[in-house]
């Protein structure tokens, strides 16, 4: 044989990928898990409490507002929202120093059961169905209810708190 001999070749199978696909055939799955994903989250978070204009205002030099100058200081406001508002101030010094949410509980927002404030365990509970949320976030804490209380704006300058929608 002389040295540069022709080699034979083998033909050889090009390698085979188990699980190929183009991109473009993958546009529908990738199209449907988006609209679950956004749709399934968008529905979990609506609260079913009926809207309800809020624009008010609470004066934090009235004295009978001091308690609010604390931590752990609440206000109930009965004539705003639909069966009230909680005014709760969390924190202070920070920018979310305050949070307020409507009395009505979730599980059955079209009848008139408001939930009320428990001072010790920082909860509030609602006397018809035994809900319990929880004054830091209106999440619950303990069903039937499986929405959060409805939450409002809140913006607070030195002497005033104005809560809104």
């Amino acid at each position: 044989m002389s040295r540069f001999a022709p080699i034979e070749s083998k033909k050889t199978k090009p390698e085979q990928r188990p699980y190929r696909t183009s991109f473009p055939a993958l546009y529908p799955i990738l199209f449907a898990a988006i609209f679950l994903l956004t749709n399934s989250c968008g529905r979990e978070q609506q609260i079913p409490v009926p809207y309800a204009p809020v624009n008010y205002t609470v004066y934090l030099n009235n004295p009978s507002n001091d308690h609010l100058r604390v931590p752990g200081g609440h206000l109930i406001i009965p004539d705003q929202g639909n069966l009230g508002l909680i005014l709760y101030r969390i924190s202070f010094g920070d920018s979310k120093d305050f949070v307020a949410f409507d009395l009505t509980c979730t599980h059955e927002p079209t009848g008139t059961c408001k939930v009320a404030y428990e001072e010790s365990e920082y909860y509030l509970e609602c006397p018809c169905c035994g809900s319990r949320f929880s004054v830091f976030d209106g999440f619950p804490t303990q069903g039937p209810a499986r929405w959060q209380l409805k939450q409002y704006e809140t913006s607070h300058n030195e002497n005033t708190i104005r809560i809104y929608n």
